[in-house]
């Protein structure tokens, strides 16, 4: 007997800013984190592939999901890092790639995200609390009549082996990893074009982990030419085989 398949239709979404009452100490220079809470609230509708015959679970109630996470407002700049942190969550509880709503919500996150980081009245508030309400359908398409079962075991046995399968993230070959990876010297901005064609390069940023790049350390470059440290570009490519900035792909 095939598993049934779940689907979220009639996404409505909206994304603001929760406005917290205590006035921050003025530390702007301090590193501030976003917290973004994200609650989904489903109407449960099963589809009898069959028949094509749609029933509403009421007896069943909406389901209710809430998850929040907390990370650097700066990661919110660098958009497919952004995509990392938040689309795991979405995908959880099916709203996939698919979805037209999938990039909808994550790019209205991104910007509330970053417009808040821009007001006057949020310098030096160490967290700033976003909140995202997503409301819809989630309909089971079953190819079959009987069984009627618990839609809540099913959804969590998904949830599990969507986990399980790292979100569907693909490692960089290990033995290309090695071989293309370049060890380079971090130089200072003084650095002429003569010391980068010699395995150096200008101090920046690595945006894995946004710490800086310091002078005189060593680095490690992809074949795009982007730089990060050794440590944090190593465990990336464990994950995924895209290159966090540019998206170049490594061997799989």
């Amino acid at each position: 007997m095939a598993s049934p398949t779940y689907q979220c239709s009639d996404l409505r979404h909206v994304v603001f800013h929760r406005l917290e009452p205590e006035s921050p100490s003025p530390t702007p220079n301090s590193i501030q984190d976003v917290e973004v809470t994200i609650t989904l609230q489903l109407d449960l509708k099963r589809h009898y592939c069959l028949t094509n015959q749609f029933i509403d679970l009421d007896e069943e109630g909406p389901l209710f999901f809430q998850e929040t996470l907390r990370f650097d407002l700066r990661v919110l700049s660098n958009p497919y890092r952004a995509s990392l942190i938040l689309g795991p969550v979405l995908r959880r509880h099916y709203i996939t790639h698919n979805s037209p709503s999938y990039d909808a919500i994550i790019d209205d996150i991104i910007r509330h995200g970053r417009r808040i980081g821009n007001w006057k009245s949020n310098k030096g508030r160490p967290v700033l609390p976003l909140l995202v309400e997503i409301s819809g359908t989630l309909v089971q398409h079953v190819n079959y009549e009987e069984d009627e079962g618990l839609i809540g075991r099913a959804l969590e046995e998904s949830a599990s082996e969507l986990e399980t399968s790292n979100y569907n993230m693909v490692p960089a070959k290990k033995s290309s990893v090695k071989k293309m990876l370049k060890r380079v010297s971090v130089e200072d901005g003084d650095c002429d074009g003569e010391n980068i064609k010699k395995r150096r390069v200008i101090a920046d940023e690595c945006v894995i982990c946004l710490e800086e790049l310091k002078v005189g350390s060593d680095a490690s470059q992809m074949p795009c030419s982007h730089t990060f440290h050794g440590d944090c570009i190593e465990k990336w490519l464990k994950q995924s085989h895209y290159c966090p900035i540019c998206r170049f792909e490594m061997p799989i």
